[in-house]
């Protein structure tokens, strides 16, 4: 069956967040990031995140376009981390870059694999569907390693037995990343949150081959980036394709939020899969770490939802002073004062 490490769990207060959104752009406030594992926020623009599962440790952090980049008459004063991220992206297209290091705990038998999926099956006309596997097409053309699924409906069977794939679609590692830096020991990994550098022939050596051409092992530290034009978490819209007019991510997941995870398919060997090209099975996947993106103005349910609503009641009570129990009679008279305030 399908596996979700259970990393540690930082002890994230709600006061830490408020502090690393603290000089930050107002806009970044639409969206939410959350780690699946821990179900704490992850800031953007703000300080490195960590990562801890049964696979590797290390950090992410989450570098995003905000409006101040591309409008000179936005008066927003920014903290000198934001100041310097809105500098990094300036004079590039990129809406965001995605930045993670890690250090193996175990090597991977399976292929990697990044992928980009819904908890929930999409509808959409014949018409939209059609053009849409089209398009679908041409990228596996362009990228071999690439695969996609629709997740049909499962039965109640291949639900219980995890013989099915949700709708998603994923890159092996190797191949999906836009950088890929390997330090040795010894070696000084990059910095987070600054440009990342690999030459152009180690990036198109790696687009080539896909999986096999990072060798992975347990003593070096890898340090990767993942950045589109395309995509803008703020506004919720998919945006600068060639021949498109910009449109609502809604158009296509409905109001679900969007999931990114790396994960391993286990039972074969990278060798086999290209071979076979099995299905993404549940039952199939070690999935290592899954990050939950969400928009205040354009989704609903998911972690986002209910962990934050929880904080803001939290916060609200941290904001007012508690009844003096003291001075009550029962634990239920206690009860009814707590919940005169929360309600």
């Amino acid at each position: 069956m399908e596996q979700v490490t259970e990393g540690f769990a930082n002890s994230v207060s709600i006061a830490d967040v408020v502090d690393a959104q603290l000089g930050q752009h107002p806009a970044l406030d639409t969206m939410c990031v959350m780690n699946c594992q821990t179900k704490q926020r992850i800031i953007p623009n703000s300080s490195v995140s960590i990562l801890d599962n049964e696979a590797f440790t290390g950090q992410v952090m989450l570098l995003v376009r905000t409006p101040d980049v591309d409008d000179p008459l936005d008066g927003t004063i920014l903290s000198e981390t934001p100041a310097r991220i809105s500098k990094f992206f300036s004079d590039k297209k990129r809406r965001f870059e995605f930045q993670f290091q890690i250090k193996l705990k175990k090597v991977p038998e399976g292929p990697l694999f990044l992928g980009c999926e819904l908890e929930h099956q999409i509808k959409c006309g014949t018409i939209t569907k059609a053009m849409e596997n089209l398009l679908l097409t041409m990228v596996r053309r362009i990228n071999p390693g690439f695969h996609y699924s629709w997740g049909p409906e499962p039965s109640k069977k291949d639900y219980a037995s995890g013989t099915y794939e949700k709708t998603h679609l994923s890159f092996p590692v190797e191949a999906s990343m836009d950088r890929i830096i390997v330090s040795k020991p010894g070696e000084t990994p990059p910095e987070l949150g600054y440009e990342l550098f690999e030459s152009n022939e180690s990036v198109k050596r790696r687009r080539k081959m896909g999986a096999g051409s990072v060798v992975w092992n347990l003593e070096d530290t890898y340090t990767m980036c993942l950045w589109s034009a395309y995509c803008d978490w703020i506004l919720w819209k998919s945006l600068n394709v060639p021949g498109m007019a910009p449109f609502s991510l809604c158009r296509v997941t409905g109001q679900q939020p969007i999931y990114l995870s790396v994960y391993e398919v286990t039972g074969t060997t990278p060798a086999e899969y290209r071979k076979k090209r099995p299905p993404h099975y549940r039952k199939n996947l070690n999935v290592y770490t899954r990050l939950e993106f969400s928009n205040q103005d354009h989704t609903s349910g998911g972690l986002a939802e209910t962990v934050l609503r929880r904080s803001k009641v939290i916060a609200g009570l941290e904001q007012q002073s508690l009844p003096d129990t003291d001075s009550v009679d029962s634990d239920f008279e206690t009860a009814s004062r707590i919940s005169h305030i929360t309600s």
